[in-house]
């Protein structure tokens, strides 16, 4: 895949993953998604205040360093896209299938039409079939699986 394409996929997955406290212990994806909105709300402003700082202190001579140092800074937002991107399109374990097939089944017991992929592949399915139930069925579902 291409940069672009991955970054546009973790920002898509990032917005589809629910961001609930309970998927903690079980996935890191709240914790990356939570960084990469902090980081895109406050890096560039932390950027930007040490550039000044280290060139008011340092001089002009050192422009080049505190340029790289800029860049890294508001590049660490999109590491966090990017790790989701990979992480959206990457295969599911077997493990994780066959729970989300108990999911899916739970919800179509409860009459709620599921609008997702038959089969789940990749975490992006498992992001909409968590998310959907969340939305469909009430909080205890998720009581066997903790």
């Amino acid at each position: 895949m291409k940069l672009f394409t991955i970054l546009q996929a973790g920002r898509e997955y990032s917005q589809v993953w629910p961001g609930k406290t309970e998927l903690n212990a079980l996935f890191p994806e709240n914790k990356v998604i939570q960084f990469t909105a902090l980081g895109f709300r406050y890096l560039p402003v932390l950027a930007v205040l040490t550039a000044f700082l280290q060139l008011t202190l340092l001089g002009s001579d050192f422009t080049g360093p505190v340029l790289a140092m800029m860049l890294f800074i508001v590049s660490l937002p999109f590491q966090g896209w990017y790790w989701l991107g990979v992480r959206s399109s990457s295969r599911l374990s077997p493990a994780l299938v066959s729970w989300c097939r108990q999911i899916r089944q739970q919800m179509q017991d409860h009459g709620v039409d599921s609008q997702v992929a038959q089969e789940p592949r990749n975490y992006l399915d498992l992001a909409k079939i968590l998310s959907m139930a969340y939305k469909q069925l009430d909080k205890t579902f998720m009581q066997p699986w903790l």
